[in-house]
């Protein structure tokens, strides 16, 4: 061996060793007849927001589940799923057979094995079902079984906007340049811009278009697509895709080997009523089809050679059939609408290794020839100077060439705006294929044009044998059905190296970009982009502790972030600039490590800034807005006028509170824990690197929280409110002549206007927030004050900068990119030196607020409920309270008897809580029975949950899946609480919560 002896010089034939594949499992060869035999028969399905339906292995019932953080150190995995009960055999329907989740991410149809729907509807939480169709009206016939679906595009709003896909990311110097597409959103579309309609084919040839009335109920219209007069003519796959003339292309193969193309049109037929706002007119569609093609799914078999063999039978039988939509590339090119025929071949018996096992795929393009008529043909007519119309277009089936691999397909879809075929095998493999030319793409490692993070390296792990595998909405991570039935989450990976620590790094570089571009494009199409905060989670470690910081500056350029308000003095473009809350969010979760250890540094900067950017928005809603009441549309009622409302605010003012204090304090004591280098009360003298890294490293957050503008006017937008509601709540409590009796001729009015008497219930609810604002230790005129002294010398600082950073477009441009940095954790810019000055000095800003604080109660405040201390003493007082804290009510929750926060206990708990025998309650699987049976009553409130399962057996939660926040499930009859709730329908950082049986602490 130390002379290199060749392989020839062994074997005497020069051939490498071929060792046998693993022979097929029997649990394929089920898969693949079952795909053969049918073409809707997906068992997983993964929605646009993020929840995961999967079949039980018995067929009878439906598990969902989605990514959640670990509460305890913040590792990402799956949920353990919620069971719903059995919805569909119970009425002869057979198994079920089919997942399908709408564009909106709200709505999935279930289909059974008679082809019988069922419509659940996911609302507030990502595991908690509402019935929206029962599919107890379906006929139970073999004949309407379902072999192809498809649901409808949601309508662009505004009308005409495009798609947009970032990418690529091209190589410019030390960074990279960021290129967008785009593509629009092919018709036919649902009338409303929020809902879509589900389209499917029975094998009967009946296409039957299920619908949502304007009020929300779903109805059926439905056209007979083909006159079924034998067995031959029975349909066994059928694929749908949008048209660029608002119409949609039906494919659909038939016994007989056939493969036919029809064009449908959907006429919504809107009932118009006068004075009746249009998204309120009743719908009543009607479906008009035209037969456009046939040719044969079989093209390269003799018909008589069928039954040749085994290898000839597998081959003409079907396992996918798929209809790719029209799109463009990158140069303006046009595919036309493309029918992908996937045939399957398995050895005929499981006891052989070396018997082939390979995949064909067959393509037709959908493609239109005008006609031309004989000029001789015009004579005919029977009138002079008549002119004759030319007829439309033939269309035609242009048969393109195939390709085979040598493996089992089990999934396809699409990816970038179409662009791109992701193909899912047997052997849990996957491969990218450009949609044009169908060639192997994202595996060439080109670092100086990015465009997944698959092209740079990353893999999933552990080719393991699978079933049935689903992509995620970000296309970035996947969920397998494997061979034993379990459910399994896979992630993007690098297994070659390490990815290095700087974007210095070629490779660390390229990462960035590439969740930058993944990141960008999910948020452009509204899709969960979880599985992309736990990939970066990995690499946001110690050692590189930058990368959370790098990818917001990336992403930030991408979306061309606007942060800065220095200038802004109104607050509701601040509050309603959502690129501001993703930037938080993903600073918070790549810095939260579990519930009792330190966040990083961006991580609590940005926990606390969302907390109360969510109070900011709850207050003001419940201050402006007015809330329908039961019975006359006119009879509206502020939020303010019940005191359920204000009791539910009254932890939002007290936490409020708290955070300032806890800000003063801390700027008050910052001077004293610097090292001696470091002079706040010199301009010349203050070394800003040095300052920076003092705040990292003790994790001191309050500088960047009153000079980064977005954060500095979210205190200021609080403060003004608080001094709103304190006014509200004074007028309440001295109100004359109390006589407890609401005068009907002023219900209507806002509660700062009203004339009748406030309830004892509501006057107590105003007596708490006015004992919190005469009991606090800082006044809120006091910060308000102080906020409005740094803002002016801020905009100074900038106006007095050389040069100035005011005045033009590029100073404003260059502005933001100071404010973008500050946001992200960042330096402070030089022309701020003189501002730290200010707040710092002797007889400066801190020491006027200081001047009205009594320092024994800032001494000796409990700033528990903040969860901003991280020394030992205060995370084991956190520890041992046994609580966790209400996110939307600022209260402390008891923890449940037996809180379960280690991975692999929460089957143990369902079990012991299940043993209690709380009836409705006791597990997911009771939970989810009775949320179920609820109608969806659209508050996001689940009225219908544990009241449905015959009472309310004990306090529930919700916890968020992205940053393990927890509240309340709060359950009420009273119309402003439910409106109030329905605002946290998605957590304070944007994520969706999992509803958590009660006893459960972890999804």
């Amino acid at each position: 061996m130390e002379d290199e002896m060749d392989m020839e010089d062994l074997f005497g034939d020069g051939a490498g060793l071929s060792l046998p594949s693993r022979p097929p499992s029997k649990e394929l060869y089920q898969r693949l007849d079952e795909l053969r035999g049918s073409g809707c028969c997906q068992g997983i399905a993964w929605s646009k927001w993020g929840s995961i339906a999967a079949i039980a292995s018995n067929g009878a019932a439906l598990e969902l589940r989605n990514l959640r953080c670990h509460p305890e150190n913040g590792t990402w995995a799956l949920s353990e799923p919620t069971v719903t009960p059995n919805f569909s055999s119970a009425l002869d329907g057979g198994p079920l057979k089919h997942l399908s989740w709408s564009p909106t991410g709200s709505d999935l149809a279930v289909i059974d094995a008679a082809g019988r729907i069922t419509i659940l509807a996911v609302f507030s939480s990502l595991n908690k079902p509402s019935l929206s169709r029962a599919c107890g009206g379906d006929p139970a016939d073999d004949l309407h079984g379902i072999v192809g679906c498809y649901w409808l595009n949601i309508a662009p709003y505004p009308p005409n906007r495009p798609t947009i896909l970032h990418g690529p990311g091209v190589k410019d110097g030390p960074n990279y340049k960021y290129e967008a597409q785009q593509g629009p959103v092919l018709g036919p579309c649902h009338p409303s811009p929020s809902k879509s309609a589900f389209v499917c084919l029975t094998t009967n040839g009946l296409l039957r278009l299920l619908w949502p009335q304007n009020t929300g109920k779903w109805c059926e219209s439905h056209s007979e697509l083909e006159s079924i007069v034998s067995s031959d003519d029975l349909i066994t796959h059928a694929a749908i895709c949008p048209d660029k003339t608002g119409t949609l292309l039906i494919a659909f193969a038939t016994t007989s080997k056939q493969l036919r193309t029809v064009r449908a049109l959907i006429e919504w037929n809107p009932t118009k009523v006068d004075k009746v706002n249009s998204a309120q007119w009743a719908l009543n569609p009607t479906i008009k089809t035209r037969h456009l093609a046939v040719t044969s799914w079989v093209h390269d078999i003799p018909s008589d050679t069928v039954n040749a063999s085994h290898m000839e039978s597998s081959m003409v039988q079907l396992s996918h059939l798929e209809f790719l939509p029209p799109c463009g590339d990158a140069a303006g090119r046009m595919a036309p609408p493309t029918i992908l025929a996937v045939r399957s071949h398995l050895p005929g018996s499981t006891s052989h290794y070396n018997q082939d096992v390979h995949t064909t795929v067959d393509r037709w393009e959908v493609r239109e020839k005008p006609q031309t008529i004989h000029p001789a043909f015009e004579q005919l007519s029977s009138r002079r100077n008549s002119v004759g119309s030319q007829p439309g277009p033939v269309v035609y089936l242009k048969k393109l060439e195939s390709f085979t691999v040598n493996k089992i397909i089990i999934a396809l879809e699409t990816m970038n705006i179409g662009k791109v075929l992701f193909l899912a095998y047997a052997d849990g493999s996957v491969e990218y294929r450009d949609r044009l030319t169908m060639t192997e793409t994202f595996n060439d490692g080109d670092l100086d044009r990015v465009w997944h993070l698959s092209q740079i390296g990353f893999s999933y792990p552990n080719d393991d044998p699978c079933l049935q595998v689903a992509l995620s909405p970000s296309y970035c991570s996947l969920v397998q059905i494997r061979n034993d039935g379990k459910v399994k989450w896979k992630q993007l990976d690098y297994q070659l190296a390490d990815i290095g620590s700087s974007m210095e790094d070629g490779l660390y570089a390229g990462v960035v970009a590439a969740l930058s571009l993944s990141c960008a494009t999910a948020v452009m199409r509204n899709v969960n982009y979880d599985d992309l905060l736990a990939t970066a989670n990995k690499h946001a470690t110690a050692r590189k502790s930058e990368f959370a910081y790098d990818w917001l500056t990336d992403l930030s350029r991408i979306l061309k972030v606007h942060m800065d308000y220095s200038e802004e003095s109104h607050h509701d473009v601040l509050v309603r600039n959502t690129t501001i809350q993703l930037c938080l969010c993903i600073q918070n979760s790549l810095g939260f490590k579990g519930e009792f250890n330190p966040r990083t540094f961006s991580g609590k900067f940005a926990w606390l800034v969302l907390q109360l950017r969510n109070i900011v928005v709850l207050v003001t809603m419940a201050a402006n807005l007015n809330v329908p009441q039961s019975g006359p549309e006119s009879d509206k009622k502020s939020p303010l006028e019940d005191p359920e409302v204000i009791n539910s605010l009254a932890g939002s003012v007290r936490w409020v509170l708290d955070l300032l204090a806890w800000l003063t304090d801390t700027l008050l004591t910052l001077p004293s824990t610097l090292p001696p280098t470091i002079d706040l009360t010199k301009a010349s003298n203050l070394p800003l690197p040095e300052l920076l890294a003092h705040l990292h490293s003790t994790n001191t957050i309050s500088l960047h929280l009153l000079l980064s503008s977005p954060t500095r006017g979210f205190l200021t937008a609080i403060c003004r409110r608080l001094q709103h509601l304190d006014y509200i709540a004074r007028k309440a409590i001295v109100y004359p002549g109390v006589n407890n009796t609401p005068n009907p001729q002023n219900v209507n009015q806002n509660s700062q206007n009203q004339t009748a008497a406030p309830s004892p219930a509501l006057r107590a609810a105003y007596l708490q927030i006015a004992t919190l604002t005469s009991d606090t230790i800082l006044r809120i005129k006091t910060m308000e004050t102080l906020l409005g002294s740094l803002a002016s010398l801020v905009k100074n600082a900038y106006a007095s900068n050389n040069p100035p950073l005011s005045g033009s477009q590029p100073a404003e441009k260059a502005r933001n990119a100071l404010e973008i940095k500050m946001l992200f954790g960042g330096s402070f810019p030089d022309a701020f030196k003189s501002v730290i000055v200010e707040l710092f000095k002797k007889e400066g800003l801190l020491d006027a607020v200081k001047e009205e604080i009594e320092p024994a109660k800032l001494f000796f405040a409990d700033f528990t409920m903040l969860e901003v201390d991280e020394d030992a003493v205060s995370v084991g007082k956190r520890r041992a309270l046994g609580r966790t804290m209400d996110c939307f009510q600022k209260r402390w929750l008891l923890n449940p008897e037996k809180i379960l926060l280690s991975p692999s206990s929460s089957a143990a708990a369902a079990a012991a809580a299940a043993a209690t025998g709380a009836e409705g309650s006791s597990s997911q699987t009771g939970t989810a029975n009775a949320s179920l049976g609820a109608a969806q009553d659209g508050s996001g409130v689940g009225s219908g949950g544990l009241m449905g399962a015959g009472g309310r057996q004990g306090a529930r939660w919700r916890r968020c899946a992205r940053c393990a926040a927890v509240m309340e499930d709060v359950l009420t009859q009273r119309v402003a609480l439910q409106w109030l709730v329905m605002q946290q329908r998605r957590c304070f950082c944007s994520g969706y919560w999992d509803t958590l049986a009660p006893g459960e602490a972890l999804a």
